[in-house]
């Protein structure tokens, strides 16, 4: 498993929200370039970027910062955000984003769940299933669909997604620490499906106890940022099995 670090962007600014509710965010310091650099200059190899401007107004609105970002890095970026339309996916990737994550419109319009696997390929996308009180959350984790998780996940292995990330929305930005037994069924469950993880993340425990829940990939944004763990832990992890 590896580790990921997360910059979430509002305004361009680096902010962190208290389990998705945009009226509870905290502001950080860092421009998201020096966040990426730090992240890079630390061994890691990975970043998590998400638009929330994107996720709340339906359009992606921090495009320039993740081709910025790409430009000057190595990093390999997925991005996410306000992805509602084909040409959005399309151009996140000319932007850089080595992958897509796609969230609202997979429940929302099913069939570009078969579409977009047509015309970008499995490895170009991450489907995101986020997970509130059992129930699949879109529209910026601010409205609920009749889905459980297990029914998403089933829906989008047949339709041959590889890449699903899975939050756990009332641990998110809470730093309260994970519970692996959320996500140890579903990697159980689809082992072709590689899942990456996220919620609560509050130290390096929580990553082992992620790791051993089967998972592909874990995500850490506020943990970092408030120094509960620092990027060279990220990148000592990761290398653990290497």
């Amino acid at each position: 498993m590896i580790a990921i670090p997360a910059i979430d962007l509002i305004n361009g600014s680096c902010v962190r929200l208290l389990k998705g509710q945009f009226d509870q965010q905290q502001q950080y310091t860092h421009s998201p370039l020096q966040m990426a650099k730090a992240v890079e200059d630390a061994g890691l190899t990975h970043l998590h970027l998400v638009d929330l401007d994107g996720a709340r107004d339906g359009k992606p609105a921090n495009l320039p910062i993740l081709q910025q970002l790409a430009t000057h890095t190595e990093l390999l970026i997925d991005y996410g955000g306000g992805i509602r339309q084909l040409e959005d996916v399309a151009k996140a990737l000319d932007a850089g984003a080595i992958r897509v994550n796609i969230g609202t419109m997979l429940f929302t319009r099913p069939s570009w769940q078969t579409e977009c696997i047509r015309r970008f390929g499995a490895d170009k996308l991450i489907a995101s299933v986020d997970v509130d009180r059992g129930k699949v959350a879109i529209k910026g984790w601010q409205q609920q669909t009749g889905l459980t998780a297990d029914q998403a996940i089933g829906g989008l292995r047949q339709r041959g997604w590889r890449y699903v990330s899975i939050t756990d929305i009332g641990r998110d930005g809470t730093m309260t620490g994970v519970d692996p037994s959320f996500y140890q069924p579903f990697a159980a469950r689809y082992p072709e499906i590689r899942f990456i993880g996220g919620g609560g993340v509050a130290s390096l425990n929580d990553l082992h106890g992620m790791k051993g829940a089967g998972l592909f990939a874990a995500i850490t944004g506020k943990a970092v940022f408030e120094g509960n763990i620092s990027l060279e832990d990220l990148a000592a992890f990761n290398k653990e099995d290497q």
